[in-house]
């Protein structure tokens, strides 16, 4: 597929240098347009929702949808409406970025997986909020006091001293 020009809207546009990013699935490339001169640069990743299928319990496979999960990320800012709507969109991306790397066929449960780790190094009440939305953690009560333990991670009985 050929990359229009930002410039000048010509059809076809020639590469003149290339490079992909070492951590991150991201092609950098320098571009040329032969009818208006312009030279400009391009950040292409890949899509989920054209390369990746989520597969739902049930045998039900469909495509990834970043809507979706960014509307799953503002959810867990109850706490702040403003980066909600400042910064959902943003952490959707940089999930479907880390998810982009994985194989072909995703879960649910790997999403959120990945998207609760995302949001932990951004905002740790979201990332409780989002936690709690999607079953990632579970209430345990210790002497009387309510807590929270990971799902998946054996929680410590035994009083400490």
């Amino acid at each position: 597929m050929d990359m229009f020009c930002i410039n000048c809207f010509h059809p076809k546009t020639q590469v003149v240098n290339s490079r992909g990013k070492k951590r991150q699935p991201l092609i950098w490339r320098r571009r040329f347009c032969p009818n208006c001169q312009m030279i400009f640069t391009t950040h292409e990743t890949p899509s989920l929702a054209e390369n990746a299928k989520v597969h739902r319990n049930g045998g039900k496979t469909e495509p990834f949808n970043l809507g979706r999960l960014t509307l799953s990320i503002a959810k867990a800012f109850t706490h702040s409406e403003t980066s909600a709507k400042v910064h959902a969109l943003d952490l959707a991306q940089t999930v479907e970025i880390s998810l982009s790397t994985q194989v072909e066929y995703l879960t649910p449960e790997e999403i959120a997986a990945n998207t609760h780790i995302v949001l932990k190094r951004f905002d740790e009440l979201a990332a409780l909020q989002y936690a709690a939305r999607h079953q990632l953690i579970v209430s345990t009560r210790r002497r009387g006091r309510p807590s929270t333990a990971w799902r998946g991670q054996p929680t410590d009985e035994s009083p400490s001293r």
